[in-house]
């Protein structure tokens, strides 16, 4: 008897490709407990660890948006498993990495596969699962996105205290394997009409001008403020960004439709998306390294300190979703803004303190709010737009989630490599967490103000 039958086949499919947000979520959490012990087996320094996170980030941030609309013009399933196999091979390349130059390399390369199956996991189950269903059947999914969330610092530091950092790497192409097999026994093609043609020319103004804003950033302190070069680049990349949104708003079939930003929840709701994966990278990173360098924790002992912000995310977000039916969603999101502001102004105020019991507090908030930045966002960026642009300001909010991951690891790390302040870099995100809360606050008032 066979285990998947056409009255199953799309629950298998359903766990297959939730899985491929659990593979890159589990990436974001992974590695950051494994960087001190990459950094010193591959004579890295601390700039060049930091782009063994942001070229992956970098890459992924770019492509995003264009990953859905490959699918479209390539189908579904061929350009899910193109993306599989260069995720997979790109994994067994940075495990086997003898140096920083290819590790990052595999690294930047690892992120254009992650970019093409990211949205594609969230049209397959669309386009598989009945109205009725779907969002039971995205509401999986993202609990098993969140479940691999929570466990990435503990199996990072198992196999990094236990095997070797290289088994970060190595986990994933098994689950790649199985992912393919299953998707494409399980996978049927829906008739769908042409897709419009991709935006190549915004895709390489953003993507252009994104890297010379962030290797600026990042390299900052190699060089010096006061480098040309970083002036120089800096100028292209403000250059580059400013003709990107000029030729967007000109274009038929832009890359990103960016005149949805006149719509202020829309831009609130972006803007909180953004600031959450900005503080993120000082948690699952900077907070990593703080626990293994200042702690003296091994790399499991840190795993399991910053476990604290995860682990309670994939019960606490269900219960944020049923709020959200209830309240109004961007009260919700300044809310979590505010109190993952307070999570990270108490580890600022904690870290100089070398205690690891009330360094645990502010990760124990940051664990409980996390999710009132994400999921009333959704919520609010599907309300703000009409159902045929449902996809466009999805994929944007992925873009907005993506570039807040590698803006903050490159500002944060700016600020360390200056500083050398771990108590610097939290406090920062604090305060940029409070700024944009009151920003957001308005923005949201404004949205709700307008639709009365």
């Amino acid at each position: 008897m066979s285990l998947i039958t056409e009255d199953n086949r799309k629950w298998w499919l359903l766990v297959a490709v939730s899985c491929v947000l659990g593979l890159v979520l589990l990436d974001e959490t992974v590695v950051g407990v494994a960087l001190p012990t990459i950094e010193d087996e591959l004579k890295l320094s601390v700039n060049q660890s930091h782009w063994v996170v942001n070229s992956y980030l970098l890459v992924f941030a770019c492509f995003v948006a264009v990953g859905g609309k490959l699918g479209d013009q390539f189908g579904m399933l061929p350009m899910f498993l193109t993306g599989l196999v260069i995720f997979g091979v790109c994994s067994v390349i940075g495990g086997f990495a003898p140096s920083g130059e290819i590790l990052v390399a595999a690294r930047s390369v690892q992120g254009v596969g992650a970019a093409i199956i990211f949205p594609l996991f969230v049209a397959m189950i669309a386009m598989t699962f009945p109205r009725e269903q779907r969002g039971f059947a995205l509401g999986i999914g993202g609990a098993i996105g969140t479940i691999f969330l929570a466990i990435g610092p503990l199996v990072g530091g198992l196999l990094t205290d236990f095997l070797s950092w290289r088994w970060i790497f190595w986990v994933n192409p098994p689950i790649v394997v199985l992912i393919g097999v299953v998707t494409f026994l399980t996978w049927r093609d829906l008739k769908r009409p042409a897709a419009p043609p991709i935006d190549w020319t915004g895709l390489a103004l953003i993507a252009s001008g994104m890297f010379c804003t962030i290797f600026a950033l990042m390299q900052s302190d190699v060089w010096g403020w006061g480098s040309p070069v970083i002036y120089g680049l800096f100028a292209a990349g403000l250059i580059l960004l400013s003709v990107f949104v000029w030729y967007e708003l000109r274009v038929a079939t832009p890359l990103i439709e960016v005149d949805l930003f006149v719509n202020p929840a829309f831009t609130a709701s972006n803007l909180t998306i953004f600031v959450a994966q900005y503080s993120k990278m000082p948690i699952f990173i900077f907070a990593a390294m703080y626990a293994q360098e200042v702690l003296d924790l091994s790399p499991l002992g840190a795993g399991m300190l910053i476990m604290l912000a995860a682990v309670t995310q994939p019960f606490v977000a269900p219960y944020c979703g049923k709020l959200t039916d209830r309240h109004e969603p961007g009260l919700l999101a300044t809310g979590g803004m505010v109190g993952l502001g307070v999570a990270m102004a108490l580890m600022a105020i904690t870290a100089p303190m070398d205690n690891v019991w009330l360094f645990a507090i502010g990760l124990v908030i940051a664990g409980l709010v996390t999710s009132f930045l994400f999921v009333p966002t959704q919520t609010a960026i599907m309300a703000a737009l009409p159902e045929h642009k449902h996809g466009q300001g999805g994929g944007i909010s992925m873009t907005s989630q993506m570039i807040g991951g590698t803006v903050g690891l490159a500002v944060s790390s700016t600020l360390f490599a200056f500083h050398k302040d771990y108590a610097l870099v939290f406090a920062s995100t604090s305060a940029l967490l409070f700024f944009f809360a009151v920003v957001c606050f308005f923005l949201f008032r404004k949205a709700v103000a307008q639709s009365d």
